[in-house]
């Protein structure tokens, strides 16, 4: 790993330097040439942008797809989509390139920066975001020792990682709550931001004590969360043409064929009214939710909604804020408060800000639930449960739908899965001969190869340690 994640840092070095010299050709004495930079010399706000847009790669590439066709949220039709679908990944289908080309500049920024609350807190939110990423979807993975003249770096165990990096983001906000809101070029989400870097370490907070079960701790931290839809981290593609134009990253994929789509998967049943499972009722229509949703992978360019090719993607949001407040508030604080948040949440979805101008105008409502709803024999409750396992299982149903191309559906899948049965989403495994749900990613093949300290890879169907 060491070799590996030194080697980016020197190659990002080497395309500044070519940057600055142009096409000039090569000529004697070249080792004395004024523009090859030396690590040093590189300004630490060039590594910011890098960093940055590695992550969103990470957090909206192949793990993402992956984690929705183990959900029942997307359909992978062709090709090595149809065979990620079926559960047929190997080893060498995974990597961990986020410790080269986030935690290694990120680092570097804050070695460069130590005066710079704001550079701090903005890069320990990055590396807090991809870290956490990895534990959750591999379990046990190196940190303590990751990014250092360690060879064989060690293992940590899953939950020694959450607790390391809850450790991180209290220095995170800590850094942005002592720093200055000054616009910085080189960042690409939130432009120098401090209070938007700030509430989204709040909410990336609540999100891994979720994943830990400490519904408590997570409530709290929500409270400080992402307070405003315009506040999310979301991946905006820029409208550029030629070599620098950016693409949503489903579009991209749904460029090279017509390998994935939403079809009839789960996800689109839920949202068809005409559906036995669906979850329209007289409060809710979700017609146009469904019309932004779906995913037509026999054309790219026909996708206007989620898979248009200008269309933003969340990776922290208003909306997953608020459920977290919403089901930490019900596990902890009662019906009454689970319910108002989940109610604020419907309040916004029914103002259809959440839809682009293609979708604005189809049906959608979302009237606001009373606690009867959850009563036994209410609307939400005709099976008679508990009302707070009913109004559970609506909260969890929600993070469903609105964590769509997120990790979210994926996270709580395998959290619930053993104490929570019976307010998980019940989507369908894939393929007929299928028995088990996944519950982990692969360690990376070259990490089993290279690594003395890589443990047995427990497989895809072993629960991590926080689903155990």
């Amino acid at each position: 790993m060491k070799s590996i994640i030194k080697s980016s840092v020197l190659s990002l070095v080497s395309m500044i330097s070519f940057m600055f010299s142009g096409c000039e050709q090569l000529v004697e004495g070249i080792n004395e040439n004024p523009n090859q930079l030396t690590l040093e010399e590189v300004d630490a706000g060039l590594f910011m942008n890098g960093a940055q847009l590695s992550n969103i790669n990470i957090q909206l590439g192949p793990y993402s797809r992956m984690a929705a066709y183990y959900s029942g949220q997307l359909i992978g039709y062709e090709q090595v989509e149809r065979f990620r679908y079926q559960y047929e990944v190997v080893n060498t289908d995974f990597d961990w390139s986020g410790y080269q080309s986030v935690v290694n500049p990120a680092r570097e920024i804050r070695r460069r920066t130590e005066g710079n609350a704001l550079y701090q807190g903005i890069t320990k939110v990055l590396e807090a975001h991809v870290v956490g990423t990895y534990a959750s979807l591999f379990g046990d993975i190196p940190y303590s020792e990751a990014i250092s003249d360690v060879d064989d770096p060690v293992f940590d165990n899953q939950l020694v990682v959450f607790e390391k990096l809850q450790t991180l983001l209290d220095g995170a906000i800590s850094d942005l709550e002592n720093s200055s809101g000054q616009v910085i070029a080189q960042d690409f989400i939130f432009a120098g931001n401090r209070v938007k870097w700030l509430e989204s370490a709040w909410t990336l907070k609540a999100r891994y004590y979720m994943s830990t079960k400490q519904y408590e701790q997570a409530y709290q931290a929500a409270l400080n969360g992402i307070s405003l839809p315009r506040n999310s981290m979301r991946f905006t593609p820029l409208d550029l043409q030629g070599e620098n134009s950016t693409k949503n990253k489903y579009f991209i994929v749904l460029q090279n064929g017509p390998n994935l789509g939403t079809g009839d998967s789960y996800l689109m049943q839920l949202l068809d009214a005409e559906n036995p499972v669906s979850r329209n009722n007289e409060k809710t229509n979700e017609s146009a939710r469904s019309a932004y949703y779906y995913i037509d992978r026999l054309n790219s360019t026909s996708n206007m909604g989620i898979a248009h090719e200008l269309e933003s993607q969340p990776l922290l949001t208003y909306e997953e804020n608020l459920l977290i407040l919403a089901e930490s508030g019900a596990r902890t604080q009662g019906l009454v408060v689970g319910l108002e948040h989940l109610n604020s949440l419907r309040a916004y979805l029914n103002s259809g800000a959440f839809l682009n101008i293609n979708f604005a105008g189809l049906s959608h409502v979302y009237l606001p639930y009373l606690a009867s709803d959850f009563e036994v024999g209410g609307m939400e409750n005709m099976d008679g449960i508990d009302p707070i396992r009913a109004l559970l299982r609506e909260i969890v149903e929600e993070r469903y739908v609105s964590g769509f191309t997120m990790f979210m559906p994926f996270d709580d899948a395998r959290r619930l899965r053993k104490g929570d049965s019976d307010i998980a989403v019940p989507f369908p495994l894939n393929i007929p001969t299928a028995t088990l749900n996944i519950e982990r990613f692969l360690v990376p093949e070259d990490e089993m190869t290279t690594n003395e300290n890589a443990p047995v890879d427990p497989g895809l169907f072993s629960p991590t340690q926080v689903n155990q």
